[in-house]
């Protein structure tokens, strides 16, 4: 009996010990981290980013948190289709098609495809969009037509990644900027005037990336750029980029081979045809340098430039240093640039620029003889960004544009659609620039980002008397807007006045000032489930007919709206 006593408390001490162990209670600790994307991440791809965590005492734990900035690899991508953000989408349903009608007989049919297999990635993009036109007070067709076909394919190894890709782009507009409040035109004339043009452009692309202490990329492009009136344009680029080690840094140095050929059918005057060529040759290195706060990057380009029609050659040496400073840590950086380069002008080139152009241009290269640039970028809180910077650069045959003769004074017939008056050629000065620039974003909460840009131009010519056609300031600004099921942006664009040169059909010329302008656009989405979208885009809410370039008006208030159908393909 006293053995079977003595048992017994042993149990209920042991059993007493159990439930004083099993009262010890256990902490769970769920991390839940959420990462959303928005347009201002653009501004801060560069910077450590700062996270807040919030503490808990707790008597018997700590945490010790080494942390480590993470390099950003997000690239924005300026595609045609930018405007088209893909808020509609959640992981499962990459591929989308866009459908819309607007005012002004305005289709738009737009549509991306994505799949991704092991190492293997394609794509396709589709995009058509047209008008019926239909400005104010035009006495020719306005219409056009935009049409882009991409695709690509890319294949990720872990020895290389190499990348193939073909576009197709298809632009139809007309010369529809008469001078019509000067000249009256009579109806013969105006039928004589065959004011269409089309330009085609096909593009075949490639890169590889290798894995190799040496060889880090290569990249080529193969171009052929036609239009309606039968000029013709090739272009060849090919460009291996190589690292090679020195001082436990790497000296990247990139090599370029460019070739381009066009010709034209006439010139202005429809006495000779215009044939052009040009082959650059050349190779830029820069080597990095860092020490504490300090960040440099010393490197120079070396180009060869020859001129294949007229047999003539010139050499370019360019600088090519950047360097940035941290002041304070995220709140104040410095950063400055001393650069310089060739622009290698093409038809193709130009006419993206503007496309009221005649063809019968004179084509040649750009020589940016120097940029000297220095700023401060940072932040004011940890919501509002600032980047301020003011440079001064000097340029050799900086090209500018400029009216056509005018060959008709209402009565007598043209020979080509671009002989009213309607049409630009370019011309070529010595130019220097001062410019300022600054920007500011901020996120006013999780829902709301804007931001604002203002750049400031002061212009010395050599030889012409005005800067033809470029605006002495150039403002942006932007407010997204995201809540639940919506998502909505406005956009605003001023450039301010500009001036171009006329001349009538008896020789005499005219300085002609263009307005300023202000273009307000809104946007705005709204996603019933995963696979539906709206969306309702209003463009020039203003209504404002102002000139692009000289009598060329743009359309006044736009509506466009339409459905978006998400799906995996």
């Amino acid at each position: 009996m006293k053995k079977i006593f003595i048992i017994l408390i042993i149990s209920s001490l042991s059993l007493h010990a159990q439930q004083e162990k099993d009262s010890v209670s256990t902490e769970v600790i769920n991390v839940v981290t959420s990462y959303k994307p928005t347009i201002s991440d653009a501004f801060k791809a560069n910077e450590t980013p700062s996270i807040e965590i919030s503490k808990k005492d707790k008597a018997t734990i700590r945490y010790n948190i080494k942390s480590k900035p993470i390099k950003s690899v997000f690239k924005p991508y300026s595609g045609s289709y930018k405007k088209t953000p893909n808020i509609y989408s959640k992981p499962g349903y990459p591929d989308y098609l866009k459908v819309g009608y607007g005012n002004f007989g305005t289709p738009l049919v737009e549509s991306f495809l994505h799949k991704r297999k092991d190492a293997h990635e394609g794509q396709i993009f589709l995009y058509n969009r047209a008008s019926n036109g239909g400005i104010k007070n035009n006495i020719l067709n306005d219409n056009f037509l935009k049409t882009e076909i991409s695709l690509n394919y890319k294949n990720h190894k872990n020895t290389q990644k190499w990348e193939v890709g073909a576009v197709y782009k298809r632009d139809l507009i007309n010369w529809y900027g008469t001078p019509y409040k000067s000249i009256s035109y009579q109806e013969d004339v105006l039928h004589s005037i065959d004011e269409k043009q089309t330009y085609n452009h096909f593009l075949l692309q490639g890169s590889i990336a290798l894995n190799q202490e040496w060889i880090e990329k290569s990249e080529a492009r193969i171009e052929k750029f036609t239009d309606r009136l039968n000029s013709s344009e090739s272009r060849f680029y090919f460009s291996p980029t190589f690292s090679i080690p020195l001082n436990e840094q790497k000296i990247k140095t990139k090599v370029i081979l460019d070739i381009l050929h066009g010709e034209f059918v006439n010139d202005y005057s429809q006495t000779k045809s215009i044939n052009y060529g040009y082959l650059n040759f050349g190779a830029e290195a820069n080597y990095p340098i860092t020490r504490d706060n300090l960040s440099i990057s010393l490197g120079a380009k070396l180009i060869y430039n020859s001129d294949l029609e007229n047999k003539k050659g010139r050499i370019f040496i360019y600088p090519d240093i950047h360097a940035n400073v941290t002041i304070l840590n995220e709140l104040l950086y410095a950063y400055g640039e001393f650069t310089g380069e060739v622009i290698q002008n093409s038809y193709q080139s130009i006419t993206r620029v503007n496309p009221y152009v005649s063809p019968t241009l004179d084509i040649k290269p750009t020589s940016n003889t120097f940029k000297i640039l220095a700023g401060f970028k940072g932040k004011i809180t940890s919501t509002i960004h600032y980047n301020l910077n003011a440079s001064y650069a000097q340029e050799k045959d900086k090209l500018l544009f400029q009216s056509n003769k005018n060959l008709t004074d209402g009565t007598n017939l043209v020979s080509n659609g671009y002989e009213a008056g309607n049409s630009f050629y370019v011309l070529y000065d010595n130019m220097k620039t001062l410019s300022l620039y600054g920007n500011l974003s901020a996120s006013i909460n999780k829902n709301i980002e804007t931001g604002i840009s203002l750049s400031l131009y002061s212009y010395s010519m050599k030889n012409e008397t005005e800067s033809w056609n470029l605006p002495p300031y150039i403002a942006t600004g932007f407010v997204t807007y995201a809540y639940g099921k919506w998502n909505s942006k406005a956009e605003i664009l001023s450039k301010g006045k500009r001036k171009d040169l006329l001349k009538d059909y008896n020789n005499l010329e005219t300085i002609k000032e263009l307005n300023a302008y202000v273009d307000l656009n809104l946007s705005t989405h709204y996603k019933f489930n995963r696979r539906w979208s709206a969306f309702l885009e209003l463009n020039n809410v203003l209504n404002s007919n102002y000139e692009m370039y000289s009598n060329f008006r743009v359309q006044g208030f736009q509506v466009l709206g339409g459905g978006v159908y998400h799906f995996d393909f």
